[in-house]
């Protein structure tokens, strides 16, 4: 047990230091998966889950694991976002910036039926860093830094059982550590930086009938990451208040439910599809609680309340992603894959803000496999065309919300 929390602490700190530059993300607060080559076959892969990222999908796949193995991936996200608002003279754009990502896993065999491991990886994020000079309309006159970075890092220990040779069982128990930080205008400038932890788990079940046939589901339990930390006012002095208070927030990841069949149609050619719904009606609002009591007050001030009150009013609702996946096998070692999914917004247009941006996607994924006996190479290049949403005047940040993303990834496993 020692030897298993000197693990979870050096893999929570690696990720931590290399990779928590995650910003943008799709569907809610949630990042598009884990793998290039579940990525890669469009993230269906509930139903075949034959790989390392089965942690992330369907931690009873991991029972299909006959060797050792240590893995690495890498994302990039490079995101091109917009916001219009033709009636304040508003066409911002995002900073060109690419936010790197990752994970690292261990799995081994016991015997022939169980499965134990752990991974750190991020499964949650959001955000974005806006040019202040294309907003200054909205702070007279003056550019501020407007930034948000929302993330979550997760340790999971695992276990996966072969009950039989059609039906595996697989759980993960998941250390959650979250992060979020806040640049927008103020009373000059308002910053904020919170952290968290917080515990989830995830249940999953693989059914084969045939060789042929994999039928998936999986459960990721609710998590609340309970944000505690400093939040700063550049100028409140001016108003004879303190320029910092100590603070948190609250936000739940909701409950995941996936189901997923795999079907292998011919000896080189297998077919999967995805229903992923998670229920993002929990989340209605992320609001803050100032430790300074005439900061807390002052959330409700005529005129101080547009900077004390950094509450996101969000109202989101349930949504479904609908994912479908190839993968052709051109030899014993090389394989090429494709995929499509559709990605709703979870967020009504009312309540659009450029800080926690939400779009619909429509996403193309394409990439290959190369493995030999000793290791395997997984590529990913994936496209998220967003669609453009229009926010009314009543709404939080009206006008037209935009986004478009592109995310190569690649990933390495290396047998033991």
């Amino acid at each position: 047990m020692k030897q298993t929390g000197k693990t979870a602490r050096f893999l929570l700190t690696a990720v931590l230091i290399v990779f928590t530059g995650i910003s943008l993300s799709a569907n809610g607060l949630n990042l598009n998966g884990l793998g290039s080559k579940a990525i890669a076959m469009g993230g269906a892969f509930i139903g075949q889950a034959d790989d390392y990222s089965a942690i992330f999908w369907n931690p009873a796949g991991l029972s299909q694991m006959k060797n050792p193995s240590l893995s690495f991936f890498a994302t990039d996200l490079i995101p091109s976002g917009t916001y219009k608002f033709s009636m304040m003279g508003v066409d911002a754009k995002t900073k060109s910036a690419m936010y790197p990502s990752g994970s690292i896993a261990y799995f081994k065999p016991v015997n022939e039926k169980l499965v134990i491991g752990i991974a750190a990886y991020v499964p949650s994020g959001t955000g974005a860093k806006w040019n202040g000079e294309d907003l200054k309309v909205f702070s007279k006159n003056v550019a501020y830094k407007w930034e948000s970075f929302m993330a979550v890092v997760t340790v999971s220990p695992v276990v996966a059982y072969k009950i039989s040779d059609v039906f595996s069982l697989g759980a993960t128990l998941n250390l959650n550590y979250g992060m979020m930080k806040i640049k927008r205008p103020g009373i000059g400038q308002y910053t904020e930086d919170l952290s968290g932890f917080a515990f989830g788990a995830t249940i999953g079940a693989l059914i084969k009938p045939t060789d042929r046939l994999g039928i998936g589901l999986t459960l990721r339990t609710p998590t609340k990451v309970k944000f505690s930390g400093t939040a700063d006012m550049a100028s409140a002095s001016l108003y004879g208040l303190s320029i910092t208070s100590d603070a948190e927030r609250e936000a739940t990841w909701p409950l995941w439910l996936g189901m997923g069949l795999s079907f292998k149609a011919t000896d080189k050619l297998t077919i999967n599809a995805d229903a992923q719904y998670t229920n993002w009606k929990k989340i209605d609002t992320i609001g803050i609680t100032y430790d300074n009591a005439v900061w807390q007050a002052s959330k409700a001030h005529p005129l101080l309340g547009a900077a004390f009150n950094n509450d996101f009013v969000l109202n989101w609702k349930d949504a479904i992603q609908w994912r479908f996946g190839l993968e052709y096998a051109i030899s014993e070692k090389l394989a090429m894959r494709a995929g499509y999914y559709i990605d709703p917004s979870p967020s009504p247009a009312e309540t659009l803000n450029v800080l926690l941006p939400e779009i619909a996607y429509n996403v193309i994924t394409v990439g290959f496999g190369y493995k030999t006996d000793k290791m395997r190479l997984d590529f990913c290049f994936e496209t998220l065309m967003g669609k453009d949403q229009d926010s009314p005047l009543t709404g939080k940040m009206p006008g037209t919300h935009g986004m478009n993303i592109l995310v190569p990834n690649i990933a390495f496993t290396f047998y033991l």
